[in-house]
């Protein structure tokens, strides 16, 4: 009989150890997560940087959300994107915020220069993003002295 329960215990305790270094190895125990030094290659570290740096960054709304006609309705008459920009740190968020207005007629002229035709690839939606955000990095850096944006997103897209 003492055999059995102390073969019992060592099963559960095997059971629940395997279960807790399973949820330790895939990081999903809040708070305990595996160093990638430990678990990982070097591309794995770089990746893990990576995320540690893009998780830093702030994202600030520019609303409402923007809306520009199209010149020649030959596919689509109008356009609605959300944006939001990726920042550095807190002066940029502040600087996106203080000059809004500039930034939003920025944003305007970029998009009433658009042709639905391009819109509607995806390479014509990323090469859209990269134009915001490289007219957005333009205006901060031309009103404070730095730019501070790390990127651009659109939450929403949409093409009528």
């Amino acid at each position: 009989m003492k055999k059995i329960v102390i073969l019992s215990v060592l099963g559960t305790l095997l059971v629940v150890g395997s279960v807790v270094g399973t949820l330790f190895a895939t990081g999903s125990l809040p708070g305990l997560t595996p160093s990638p030094e430990l678990t990982g290659t070097e591309s794995d570290i770089e990746a893990s940087d990576a995320v540690a740096v893009r998780a830093a960054s702030a994202y600030v709304p520019l609303d409402p959300a923007f809306v520009a006609t199209f010149a020649n309705p030959s596919v689509a008459q109008f356009l609605q994107v959300s944006i939001e920009v990726a920042v550095d740190g807190k002066s940029a968020e502040d600087a996106i915020k203080r000059h809004g207005p500039v930034i939003r007629n920025s944003i305007v002229m970029v998009l009433s220069r658009q042709s639905a035709e391009e819109l509607q690839t995806p390479k014509g939606k990323e090469q859209l993003r990269a134009q915001i955000r490289d007219e957005i990095r333009d205006t901060l850096s031309g009103l404070t002295g730095k730019s501070g944006v790390v990127d651009v997103y659109f939450t929403s897209f949409l093409m009528q």
